[in-house]
C-alpha cells in the first residue's frame, strides 16, 4: 500500500581509512567546502511527497538513519564505503541504489552490493525508479546514457542548507573534448561538450547565498571557436545580471591564447583558474597525450602565468608525478618547477590509471598494475598512492622520492609565500583571498594558518562592507 510521506536518504560517501601494509599511502582529506550537486539534482527529481535528507561524510561519518530508500553516490576510490553502508540498510530491507562514477564504469559489481545500479547520469533514469519503489519492482541496473542538459534539472539546494558549505557549487558543461590518457572524464562523461542553457545558470546563480562559487565542469573553455563562444555567453550575462560572487573554474591552458576572453572572465568574477599543467617536461606531456600542452607558445608557462596574473588572475596548477618518461631526477626537478614558479597554488599527486582509462588498459596489457585486488585495492586510486610498476628505476624508491615531495611541498609555509607571491603578482586582495579560500578545504593544514584565515575575514569585512570589489 502506497504510503502518503516516504524518506529519502542520500548519501555522499567518503572513505577516509587508512591502508597501512608498508607502503606509501595518505587517507583522502575531507573537501568540506564543495556541495554534492548530483544530490542536489537527485534531490530535484523527487516527488514531494518525499522528505529528503543528505549526510556529506566530508562533514559527517555516517550514522544509522531511518529511511524508505537510500541512494549513495560515490568515486572508484571511495566504492568499499558505499559497499559497507549499502549492507546496512540491506540487512534491514531497505533498498538501496548506488550511482556515481563507479556505478557508470562497474555496474556488474556494483549491482552486487546494493539493490539497483545506476550506469550514467540519473537524470533519466530517477523518475522511473522511484515508479518502480512503489510497486516493489526495482531493477538490479539502471541504465542512465547521458542527459539532455538543454532541459536541464535544477538541483535543490535547501537540502544542502544542513551543512555550512563556504562554496556553492555550479555546473555549466559535461564532458571533456581532449584524450589525456590519464583522465576518466571523456569515458564517463563523453568526449562531447554538453551545455545547459545560459539563462539557467544565471538563474540558479541569482539564488545562491554564497559568495564563493565553483564551476565543476571538466573544462570550462572548450577547445574550439563554438566552445568558447558559449564560454563568453555565460561571462556577459553574469555580468550584464550584475551577479557579484568569485568565481573558480577549471580550465585548460588555452584559455591564456585569448586576452580578451581573460579581461571578460575576470569582470564577471573568474578570479582563480585550476589548470593541469601536469608537468614541465615535454617528453612526459607527449606520453600522456596532452596536445593542448604541446603548443610552443604555452611551453613558456612563466609568460602565460604572468598574462594571467596581469589581469589578476590566480593560478592553481594541477602536477603529476609517474609518467613512463619520469625518472627520480625529474621528479627534483619538477619541485623545484613548482617551488620557483610564480605559480599561486598547486597540487602535487601521483598518476593514478584510473578505470577504464587508456592509461590503465595499457598498464594492464603490460602487466604493470600491483594494486589489481577489486574491489577492495580501489581505496589506494586516491591519487596518493603509486599501483603500478614504474619503467624508470625501483617503484619503491620513486614512490617514495614523490612521496617526500609531497609533504615537502603541501606546508602551510610554502603556501603562505606562494599566496604572498600571488598578492604582489595580481596586486588584488580580492583574488588572493578568494584563491586561498578555494584551496584551504583541498589542505588542512591552511585550516590552521591565522595568518591567511585573518587575510579572508579582511577581504570579506571589505567586501560586505562595499569598499572593495577588485
Amino acid at each position: 500500500m502506497k504510503k502518503s510521506k516516504y524518506k529519502l536518504l542520500l548519501i555522499n560517501v567518503i572513505d577516509t581509512r587508512v591502508v597501512d601494509d608498508g607502503n606509501m599511502f595518505i587517507p583522502l582529506h575531507r573537501l568540506t567546502s564543495f556541495q554534492p550537486l548530483s544530490l542536489g539534482i537527485i534531490a530535484a527529481l523527487t516527488p514531494d511527497n518525499w522528505d529528503v535528507e543528505i549526510i556529506d561524510e566530508n562533514f559527517d561519518e555516517f550514522k544509522y538513519t531511518e529511511a524508505d530508500l537510500v541512494g549513495l553516490s560515490s568515486t572508484s576510490m571511495c566504492i568499499n564505503r558505499a559497499y559497507d553502508i549499502a549492507k546496512i540498510y540491506l540487512s534491514k530491507n531497505i533498498p538501496v541504489a548506488i550511482g556515481g562514477v563507479h556505478a557508470t564504469l562497474f555496474k556488474e559489481e556494483v549491482c552486487k552490493h546494493c539493490t539497483s545500479a545506476i550506469a550514467g547520469e540519473a537524470e533519466n533514469v530517477w523518475p522511473q525508479l522511484i515508479e518502480d519503489f512503489y510497486n516493489s519492482s526495482l531493477k538490479s541496473i539502471y541504465e542512465a546514457g547521458y542527459a539532455d542538459l538543454s532541459i536541464p534539472v535544477s538541483p535543490r539546494r535547501d537540502v544542502f542548507e544542513k551543512y555550512d558549505y563556504e562554496i556553492a557549487t555550479m555546473e555549466f558543461t559535461r564532458g571533456c573534448p581532449f584524450n589525456c590518457s590519464f583522465c576518466g572524464v571523456p569515458i564517463y562523461s563523453g568526449h562531447k561538450l554538453r551545455y545547459k542553457p545560459v539563462s539557467t545558470i544565471i538563474e540558479e546563480l541569482k539564488e545562491i547565498k554564497q559568495n564563493y562559487v565553483i564551476f565543476k565542469d571538466d573544462n570550462l573553455i572548450g577547445s574550439s571557436k563554438a566552445h568558447k563562444a558559449k564560454t563568453v555567453e555565460l561571462f556577459e550575462q553574469i555580468i550584464a545580471n550584475n551577479i557579484k560572487k568569485d568565481f573558480l573554474c577549471f580550465v585548460s591552458i588555452n584559455i591564456a591564447d585569448d586576452i580578451n576572453v581573460i579581461k571578460l572572465a575576470r569582470k564577471a568574477g573568474f578570479v582563480l583558474f585550476f589548470i593541469g599543467i601536469e608537468t614541465e617536461n615535454l617528453k612526459a606531456i607527449r606520453s600522456i597525450h596532452k596536445e593542448i600542452n604541446e603548443n610552443p607558445a604555452r611551453k613558456a608557462y612563466k609568460e602565460t602565468f604572468k598574462r594571467l596574473h596581469k589581469e589578476k588572475v590566480a593560478v592553481t596548477a594541477a602536477f603529476i608525478c609517474g609518467f613512463d618518461t619520469d625518472t627520480v631526477e625529474d621528479i627534483h626537478d619538477r619541485a623545484k618547477f613548482i617551488m620557483h614558479s610564480s605559480l599561486d597554488t598547486f597540487t602535487f599527486t601521483f598518476l593514478t590509471p584510473l578505470p577504464k582509462t587508456p592509461l590503465q588498459l595499457q598498464l594492464q596489457e603490460e602487466n604493470r598494475i600491483i594494486k589489481n585486488n577489486y574491489p577492495e585495492d580501489w581505496i589506494y586510486y586516491n591519487f596518493c598512492h603509486l599501483t603500478y610498476q614504474v619503467k624508470n628505476g625501483d617503484t619503491k624508491d620513486m614512490a617514495q622520492v614523490i612521496y617526500h615531495y609531497l609533504i615537502k611541498l603541501h606546508t602551510a609555509k610554502m603556501f603562505r609565500k606562494k599566496l604572498l607571491k600571488s598578492f604582489f603578482n595580481t596586486g588584488s586582495l580580492r583574488t588572493t583571498a578568494a584563491t586561498y579560500v578555494f584551496n584551504k578545504h583541498n589542505h588542512v593544514f591552511l585550516k590552521e594558518s591565522k595568518s591567511l584565515l585573518l587575510l579572508q575575514r579582511t577581504y570579506d569585512f571589505l567586501r560586505k562592507s562595499g569598499l572593495i570589489r577588485q
